[in-house]
């Protein structure tokens, strides 16, 4: 029963996944269209130049990479054509070709701000690529309000023994600042085969405004394996330990394989399983948080699909995952499913991140406390982020703006609730 009620709500984000195809057919007989122009009229840069921007948003480097050539015989003089060729050929891999135009292209004291500018960045690009140990890291710093900061339930009644009671709790709005930092290294290992170490550390918090009842700082590390080859895949450790309000609260380990394969026309595919355990201290003298100690397993299969023929680049992304947590005290243990997709752009100099998802959670026993019913939430979200990079004589600051809506219904009144927030931030990354 409670797998058909997830089947159910997972209908529309089956049609949207619909939708997507339906792009995927209409950017489909666009390439078509474009390549009968392309064979009537090879000589034709702007139908070169247009078949480009197709294979560049699909994904195809290696036919961007004729077409470019293609256009170079046709105006040997185009810096434009130089530039994204070097780029292209950094994506296949060829550094020995890209290195060589750049240079080239940097020499050229004709060359304008612009293209001098993009030129070095790859260069730039390029020399960083080839360091076995690199470093890199990022600090943010947000501010905004969080909707229902306490996660109060929602309607005019919570159960207590199976009985209904007036719900007097009141969804509050609390402002509050958000911090974050991290530093994290990598190691390309001196073999033939492309494989990698990497390790970062780091810590993220929360500070309410007004209340500091959940006040929160996390710190965390992880160490990671990957490597390269037919189906690229990875290992990656992690730790963390949380503090609220100035208490420990809990910790927990996660490790996590993945395997990725690249598909046709610029899609991927990437299937990670996961194995984890959390464990809670006594917080502010009661042990009562150690039933929620848990160890958990889950999966996650992500597909990604850019969508060519737009007049704008869209990649789209949908994901499905499943959990089981298995608690101390049963009426915490469950099992878990997921769905979402995500729709990427980039409009101007914006890129903009819409993304909805599901979420289905079925407890193993009932609270006996509450209710003698066995809880049951479905949770439904919606999420976006706007972000735009400063120039560089302005510190290359990314600000962003970002924001998201949950809505939670249970079998259960106490779980029903609804919870939103709105932050903007600034991030540096160095």
């Amino acid at each position: 029963m409670f797998a058909l009620k997830i089947l159910r709500n997972l209908r529309n984000g089956f049609l949207v996944g619909i939708i997507a195809v339906g792009f995927s057919l209409f950017s489909v007989a666009q390439a078509h269209s474009l390549k009968d122009k392309l064979f009537a009229d090879p000589t034709n840069i702007e139908v070169n130049l247009a078949y480009l921007q197709q294979q560049l948003a699909g994904g195809n480097f290696k036919g961007a990479a004729a077409t470019l050539q293609r256009v170079l015989l046709l105006d040997p003089s185009s810096k434009l054509a130089k530039v994204l060729y070097a780029e292209v050929q950094l994506k296949l891999g060829n550094r020995a070709d890209a290195r060589l135009i750049l240079q080239q292209l940097l020499a050229d004291k004709s060359l304008s701000v612009e293209m001098r500018a993009r030129a070095q960045a790859l260069s730039d690009a390029l020399e960083q690529s080839e360091k076995r140990l690199s470093i890199a890291g990022s600090a943010g710093f947000a501010g905004g309000s969080a909707d229902n900061a306490l996660a109060v339930p929602k309607g005019p009644v919570v159960l207590f023994n199976d009985t209904e009671i007036a719900n007097s709790s009141d969804e509050v709005a609390e402002p509050f600042v958000d911090f974050d930092g991290v530093v994290s290294f990598s190691y390309k290992l001196p073999t033939y085969r492309k494989r990698g170490l990497t390790a970062g550390a780091g810590a993220a918090g929360r500070d309410y405004i007004d209340v500091n009842m959940a006040d929160s700082i996390t710190g965390f590390v992880s160490f990671g394996y990957n490597e390269e080859r037919g189906l690229p895949w990875s290992f990656n450790y992690s730790a963390y330990a949380t503090d609220v309000s100035g208490h420990p609260y809990n910790a927990g380990q996660q490790g996590i394989f993945g395997i990725s394969s690249n598909l046709p026309r610029g899609a991927s595919l990437r299937a990670s399983l996961r194995v984890g355990e959390t464990r809670h201290f006594k917080y502010l003298g009661s042990s009562a948080g150690k039933e929620r100690d848990s160890e958990g397993v889950g999966f996650t299969l992500t597909y990604a699909q850019p969508i060519g023929g737009l007049p704008i680049p869209l990649l789209l992304s949908t994901s499905l995952g499943g959990d089981e947590s298995d608690a101390e005290v049963d009426y915490f243990s469950t099992q878990s499913v997921s769905a979402g997709i995500t729709a990427r752009t980039r409009l101007a100099d914006i890129n903009l991140s819409l993304t909805a998802d599901f979420l289905a959670t079925e407890y193993d026993a009932p609270n006996t406390i509450i209710s003698s019913k066995t809880r049951e939430d479905e949770r439904s979200r919606a999420s976006f982020s706007l972000s735009y990079k400063l120039p560089p004589q302005y510190g290359a600051f990314n600000i962003e703006l970002g924001g998201f809506v949950a809505d939670t219904r249970s079998n259960i009144p106490n779980s029903t609730k609804t919870l939103s927030e709105l932050k903007l931030g600034l991030r540096h990354n160095f």
